[in-house]
C-alpha cells in the first residue's frame, strides 16, 4: 500500500475503472446505477443535475447554486432528492488520476422505507429546512458498502438479488450521518420539507403548463408566502425561476440530443413564442439556441449533468 493512500478508496477506485474503459457513463447491470469516469477537468456549465444519490471515489465534482458552491474532497457523496439546474463542473483531475463515481437514480421509496426503520428506532420531528443538496464525506462503512456493490457488477446473477440490499445499506449510512435528519424530512409524508419536494415533482412533471403558485401553495397546505419561503430554500429560486430553468435546459436537450428544431423545442415545453424562447435562452447560454446546439453536437459536451 502507499503511504497516505486509503485502501478502501483504493479498492472502490480500482472497480469503478474496470467498469468505465473510457470517459462517460457506463451503466452497470443494475437498473438505475451506473459508473462514472471523467480524466479532463470540464469548464463550469449549466446542466441538468437529476436527483440521485452518488459516491464519489476520486475527484471532486463542484456544483453552484444560486452562488453557493457545494464542493468535498475525495471521497465523498453527493445526494439530491430533486432534480435541480445547475453549474458544474468536474475539477481536479488528470488521465492518470481521473473523476471515479458511482451514481444511483435517487430511489424515494427504498429511502422512504429505511427512512421509517429509523425513525421508529430514533424518532426525529424537528424540520430542517435548507437546500436539497447534500455533499459530505464518505464514512468507511459507506465506501465499504459500495465496495460491495461495484463488485456485485461482475456477477449479475448474483447482482439481481443483493444489489438492492446493498443499495438500502447504503442509504442506511447516509441517513445515519450528519446530514441524514434532513434527507429524511424530504420524504417523510406530512413533513413541510415533503410537500415542498411534491411541489418540484409537478413542476417538472408539467413543464409544458404555466405555474399556478397559489395552487401549488394550497396543495402544499401552506400560505403562498410561506410556500414561496420554503421552495426557494430547498431549491435556491423561485418556482417560476426553477421552470423557466428546467425548461430551457430541456430543450436544448432536445436540441441536442433528439436533433429537434428550435422552434419545436420552444413549444414542446411550454413556450408560446419563439422570439421570448431564443431571448431567453441566449440570457442563460450565452449563445442563441441554434448557434449553442452546433456548438455542443461539434465537440460532443454532455448536456445533462454527471
Amino acid at each position: 500500500m502507499i503511504p497516505g493512500r486509503d485502501p478502501l478508496r483504493d479498492q472502490f477506485s480500482g472497480l469503478i475503472a474496470r467498469w468505465c474503459p473510457s470517459d462517460g457513463v457506463h451503466a452497470s447491470p443494475v437498473p438505475g446505477i451506473s459508473c462514472i469516469k471523467v480524466s479532463r477537468p470540464h469548464k463550469r456549465a449549466k446542466q441538468h443535475w437529476r436527483a440521485s444519490f452518488c459516491v464519489v471515489a476520486q475527484g471532486t465534482k463542484e456544483i453552484l447554486l444560486e452562488g453557493q458552491v457545494y464542493r468535498e474532497r475525495e471521497p465523498h457523496y453527493i445526494v439530491s432528492p430533486i432534480d435541480l439546474p445547475v453549474t458544474s463542473r468536474v475539477a481536479g483531475v488528470s488521465p492518470a488520476q481521473p473523476f471515479l463515481c458511482l451514481k444511483m437514480d435517487f430511489d424515494a421509496a427504498a429511502l422512504r422505507e429505511v427512512a421509517a426503520q429509523l425513525d421508529r428506532a430514533r424518532p426525529d420531528d424537528v424540520e430542517h429546512p435548507g437546500r436539497a443538496i447534500f455533499i459530505g464525506k464518505a464514512s468507511d462503512r459507506m465506501l465499504d458498502a459500495a465496495i460491495r456493490l461495484g463488485a456485485l457488477f461482475m456477477t449479475p446473477d448474483d447482482a439481481t438479488v443483493l444489489a438492492p440490499l446493498v443499495t438500502r445499506e447504503l442509504i442506511f449510512h447516509l441517513l445515519k450521518g450528519p446530514d441524514g435528519p434532513a434527507i429524511r424530512q424530504l420524504v417523510r409524508a406530512g413533513s413541510q420539507a415533503h410537500r415542498i419536494a411534491e411541489a418540484v415533482y409537478h413542476l417538472q412533471a408539467s413543464l409544458d403548463e404555466d405555474v399556478d403558485i397559489a395552487g401549488l401553495a394550497r396543495a402544499a397546505g401552506m400560505s403562498r408566502a410561506a410556500f414561496f419561503k420554503r421552495f426557494k430554500e430547498a431549491t435556491a429560486m423561485s418556482p417560476l425561476q426553477y421552470q423557466k430553468r428546467l425548461r430551457l435546459l430541456e430543450a436544448r436537450r432536445l436540441m441536442v440530443e433528439e436533433g429537434m428544431g428550435a422552434e419545436a423545442s420552444a413549444f414542446r415545453v411550454g413556450y408560446t413564442s419563439a422570439s421570448q424562447f431564443s431571448r431567453e435562452y441566449s440570457r442563460m447560454f450565452g449563445n442563441s439556441p441554434l448557434r449553442d446546439a452546433r456548438a455542443l453536437k461539434r465537440t460532443a459536451a454532455v448536456v445533462q449533468d454527471m
